[in-house]
């Protein structure tokens, strides 16, 4: 029968695996979860923010334009109305 292994996952650098065991015949699988494998670059805080607002003028123009094309859907079927009625 195979014996049963325990899987400790390491979250910090600062411990060492090797300075808690005391018991020679007890070793434990280590899957290291402290250390990122792909670091990713840091990036200059202000850009984030500016691809925000710059998200947020875009959605504010479309909002502008889809608000522009509605009012001139509703004056041009006001004007074939009027113009209707005239006739």
């Amino acid at each position: 029968m195979p014996k049963a292994h325990l899987h400790l996952i390491l979250c910090s650098d600062d411990i060492d695996p090797e300075t808690n065991r005391r018991d020679r015949r007890f070793q434990p699988i280590v899957i290291d979860g402290g250390r990122r494998t792909n670091v990713v670059p840091a990036e200059n805080p202000c850009e984030g923010l500016f691809d925000l607002f710059d998200l947020g003028l875009l959605i504010a123009q479309a909002n502008y334009l889809t608000f522009i094309a509605a009012s001139l859907i509703a004056l041009e079927y006001h004007a074939r109305a009027a113009a209707e009625r005239t006739t």
